[in-house]
Parts: C-alpha cells; structure tokens; sequence
C-alpha cells in the first residue's frame, strides 16, 4: 500500500458529536499517520525452536566455523592428488588401503604416498589427504585399491569454514527468521536468540445486540462474529490477542474497558465507533484518555475509523460491521502490528490483473471490492464474489483478493487492468499449476 505525501495529520478533540466530514482523511494519509506513531516492540530471548517466523532483533556472529573441520562430501576415499593425478581406466592406479573411518570418527592412520583411506560423507580429512575419489571411480580387492579416474585436485573436499567463519556475520538484525536460518543458528551454536517480542493486542467488541457464538439465540442478538475474525487476523501475524469479551453499550463499561485493556501493547475495539445514539466509542476512547488522530477515511467499506494513543498505546477503533472491520484490520493494524515485531515488509502483495465484467462505485473514496482470481496462461483475470455489503461476511471469505479502485473512478471497465490486493488463498494458483 503506497504512503501517501508527508503532511502534519489532522488531529481530532475527543468530544465527537457530528458527522462533519471535514475531518475525513484518505487512505494513504490513515497508513502513513498510523505507521508513523509505531515503533518496533523491545526484544526478548528464546530458545531458537520458538524463534521461526519472527524477526531477529540483534546481529548474530558465528561463534564457531562452520564446518569446523575439512570433511569428506560423499562417500570415498581420501588420497594425495599427486598419486591419483594420471589415474584412468586403463591403467589404473593401485593404492594400499589402511583403514576405513565412519563419518564421527577420526582417521588413526595418515595418508602417506601410496595409501588410501576409506571415508563416509563427513568424515574428517585424514592428515596427509588433500582430495577425496567418490566410490564409483574405484575397485577395491582387499587392501588393493584401483582408482580409474579422478574428478580434480581438491575435489570432493568441504574446508573448514566453507559455509560460514567464526566471528562472521550470520544473521542481521532485521531478518525474518525461516526454517534455514534456525538450523544456521544451531549450527554455529547458537540456542538462544533475540528477537522482537509477539505485541499483545487486546480485542473488545462492542454492542447490546451481541451473543458469544456459546450463547442460545435471541430475538434481536447476533453472534459476535467480530471478535473471532479479529483474533484469528492477530494470530494468523504471530501477534497475540487477548480477548477482553462483548463489552456493552454503556459508556462506563467501556472506559473501564479501555482502561484495562491499555496493559496491552495495542487495542483494538469493533463497533460503537460511528454517530449512532448508541455509538458510544468515540466519547469512551475520551474520557479513557485517548488522544485521537483521525476519526473518518475516505474508503468503502470502513468509512468510520478511529486510531489514536491511549496511555501512549496505539489504539483502534474499527467499525462494527463484519465486512468493514475484517477489510480495515488488513488494511491499518495488521501492517501497524507488523511494524511492532520488526517486519519490514508490512503490506500484503499486490498484482495487476484484468477485469472480467463492468463495477460501479461511488466517486471520493477508494473502494474494495472483494474478488475472486483466476489465471490463464500467465494471465489474472479477477472478478467480484457478489453482494458487497458490509454485512456480507462470506464475500470475503470467498474472497482471494480485493480490487482496489481509486477515488476519482466511478466505474471499472471490463477487460481494464486493475489493481488487487492478494489475499493468500492461491486455489486459482495451484489450479494453473495442477495441484
């Protein structure tokens, strides 16, 4: 998602009382105002098994050299170049084979003119061998060994400190840790490591209407579906989310919540955040102490969104539709809470891809139109997956990307290039590639 200009945000009292749209700020302004007030969280130590997938938050130097010592290859037998130098089929070379070693052990014997020593893959080079001739270019006959061809000087040969040297930068500080980097810290001895810490992102839901999905239906009630979408968002990052549970529609329940839920690293609330009677976020998030940044943005869906510091907390206000909060998570938190475990890359791909039919839409806000994508000899073809609403939650979870339609448009032509945030679900992929 691209930042827009470097201006000085607008920043908003916490006594909302209209919907006066003169606060309304676009999408670039919330991210760039957003990411701006975020810094990475401090560092912690763990064993390095719980360190895959996070960010290293100090350089790592090899404390040892890695191989720490010359070893064999592959299986074979290690020599003295200048005896097998002329070796081949006709005629041959025969050495006098003194012993074989098994990769962890260590040869008795040295490699003298004349001699051989059979060796398995990581076996030590023998004192006195400089090359190693695989099994197949041999025959051996008791401690005779014919050597029928060679492969060069030196082959076969790992040296010592070939992968990495003791004292050698390993990892930099930055790195987001994959399964190769785990075993590259092992290697050089390395069982523990620094990195970002996971934030706790606290999660409220709010509103009289909700239900836990445990909770017998009800006239009037819906299930707080919010609170779940959100978490597993949280967790999907690696972040951790604490559920603070429905909080109701009064304001001193929700001050108290918010308070509580400042112990977190960040909060987050969905609902109560627009100029409804019972939209009651905006005066809890003042009373709680918030200082807010921007209330509204100029995108559909989420038009209202609050995000601001609460006890020097970032602090979200996310609107209570389903489709609305999923869409401004992906689009504000998720890269603000990358931002705290020190990722670099914060925003989720995005590809160009053409139009299958015709979509209008309002001028003056960017718009996301959830889409499914295929592809067609290397070419993406996206298309809406229906109903937009903001209550529709399963157009998103059929979604495999939103189309991003900037604010001046008012209609996307079909077979135009757009442009479409991927959403991870690459059954259109895998399709192409017939898996």
């Amino acid at each position: 998602m691209p930042v827009g200009a470097v201006r000085e945000p607008p920043l908003l009292e916490c006594s909302f009382g209209s919907s006066d749209d003169r606060f309304v700020i676009s999408v670039n302004e919330a991210v760039r105002t957003i990411l701006e007030q975020i810094s990475p969280l401090p560092g912690e130590e763990v064993p390095i098994l719980q360190a895959g997938g996070r960010v290293l938050c100090e350089d790592v130097r090899a404390r040892r050299s890695v191989p720490p010592f010359a070893n064999s290859a592959m299986d074979g037998f290690a020599v003295r170049w200048q005896d097998v130098a002329h070796a081949a089929e006709f005629p041959p070379v025969t050495l006098k084979l003194v012993e074989a070693v098994a990769a962890g052990y260590v040869a008795k014997r040295r490699v003298s003119e004349g001699v051989a020593i059979k060796v398995m893959t990581g076996t030590p080079i023998p004192v006195g061998a400089d090359t190693v001739v695989r099994v197949e270019h041999t025959e051996s006959h008791g401690e005779q060994l014919l050597i029928k061809a060679v492969d060069g000087p030196g082959s076969h040969v790992r040296q010592a400190g070939e992968d990495i040297q003791k004292g050698e930068l390993a990892l930099e500080k930055g790195k987001l840790l994959a399964p190769a980097d785990i075993g590259l810290l092992a290697s050089i001895g390395k069982s523990r490591v620094r990195i970002f810490r996971r934030p706790r992102v606290a999660v409220i839901s709010t509103g009289d209407e909700l239900l836990d999905v445990r909770d017998s239906p009800r006239p009037g009630k819906i299930v707080n579906s919010n609170g779940y979408t959100l978490a597993a968002a949280i967790q999907e990052i690696g972040a951790a989310p604490v559920s603070f549970g429905i909080v109701r529609d009064k304001r001193k329940s929700l001050v108290a919540a918010l308070k509580r839920a400042a112990r977190c690293d960040a909060v987050m609330t969905s609902g109560g955040i627009s100029v409804g009677d019972y939209d009651l976020v905006k005066e809890a998030l003042g009373e709680a102490g918030a200082r807010i940044e921007f209330w509204k943005v100029a995108q559909k869906p989420g038009h209202p969104l609050a995000f601001g510091r609460l006890r020097n907390k970032p602090v979200f206000g996310l609107p209570g539709n389903p489709v609305s909060s999923a869409v401004s998570f992906l689009l504000y938190v998720r890269p603000a809470l990358l931002k705290m475990m020190g990722h670099r890359n914060l925003f989720l791909p995005v590809i160009q891809a053409t139009l299958e039919h015709e979509i209008k839409k309002s001028r003056g806000v960017k718009e996301f139109i959830r889409c499914r994508i295929r592809t067609d000899n290397g070419r993406s073809f996206v298309s809406s997956t229906g109903a937009q609403g903001a209550g529709v939650l399963r157009s998103l979870a059929m979604a495999q990307g939103l189309i991003v339609a900037s604010e001046e448009q008012t209609q996307l032509e079909k077979g135009s290039e757009v442009p479409v945030i991927l959403l991870g679900r690459l059954e259109a992929l895998n399709e192409e590639l017939g898996f």
